[in-house]
């Protein structure tokens, strides 16, 4: 719907458009460092990247932003240029998110430790979040070993951070990412002792039943997945759930069969 919206027709009419299939042309998005989809990089006409929109945004919103860019404002390299003479912890948090949505992993951790270094009591209130950022990336590049101790380290670092809770489950993600399936079960069963009224404690069940059905376990994850549809029937994930029993149960016939 926004690429219909009039004003955003009239503002693209004087932008060449080209529309990547990313999942195709991996070799554009490897130069564009593009993590996910969709995203938009408004660029120069020699390449060079001006900056970014991720996701979805409705049509004020994409106006604003991409007039924005086109002056420079909100821009990475204004970021950059306002820490000169205005450094803060919000501009260092902001450089850092722009540099990990383009998966320039080291930069960004520079401005994330930065922001630690400089507030490690967690004064002014991004700390706490900086860390956390800090293990998703490495997560995400990773390094599943340094984002577990990220994590593990949350309660001492930040213990009334309410990312407390966010990291403890992120460990178990962490561990599955790794492949380490019976960690990561172990992991969101902690979570779910420590935290059982939690909305996430009811995700962590599917997520157990997730790491036995990738070790290979699958009679096990298949008991595991119809008791949470007794325990949970009114769940929001119950379509999931009944799609991975239907996927072991009834697993699609090979070629020739």
């Amino acid at each position: 719907m926004t690429y219909r919206n009039d004003e955003v027709a009239t503002l693209l009419s004087n932008v060449v458009s080209v529309k990547v299939n990313a999942e195709v042309d991996t070799l554009l998005r490897r130069q564009y460092g593009v993590a996910g989809f969709p995203t938009i990089v408004l660029a120069k006409s020699d390449g060079a990247e001006i900056d970014r929109i991720f996701g979805y945004a409705d049509p004020p919103t994409f106006v604003k932003t991409i007039n924005d860019y086109l002056a420079d404002r909100n821009t990475l390299g204004d970021y950059l240029r306002r820490t000169e003479s205005e450094p803060s912890m919000k501009l260092y948090s902001m450089i850092a998110d722009k540099y990990t949505g383009r998966s320039n992993f080291a930069e960004a951790e520079k401005f994330y430790q930065k922001i630690l270094d400089e507030d490690p009591a967690n004064a002014q209130g991004y700390s706490d979040s900086a860390l956390y950022s800090l293990a998703d990336m490495k997560t995400r590049a990773k390094a599943y070993a340094e984002a577990e101790a990220i994590y593990t380290s949350f309660p001492t670092r930040f213990p009334n951070s309410g990312l407390v809770k966010d990291a403890a489950f992120d460990i178990g993600h962490t561990r599955r990412r790794a492949e380490r399936y019976d960690d990561a079960v172990a992991a969101y069963q902690n979570f779910m002792k420590a935290y059982p009224a939690s909305e996430q404690a009811e995700t962590a069940e599917i997520y157990i039943a997730m790491c036995y059905e990738k070790k290979g376990d699958t009679t096990q994850a298949v008991e595991l997945y119809r008791k949470f549809l007794v325990d949970h029937p009114k769940s929001e994930d119950t379509a999931y759930v009944k799609k991975q029993i239907d996927k072991i149960v009834n697993p699609p016939k090979k070629e020739g069969q």
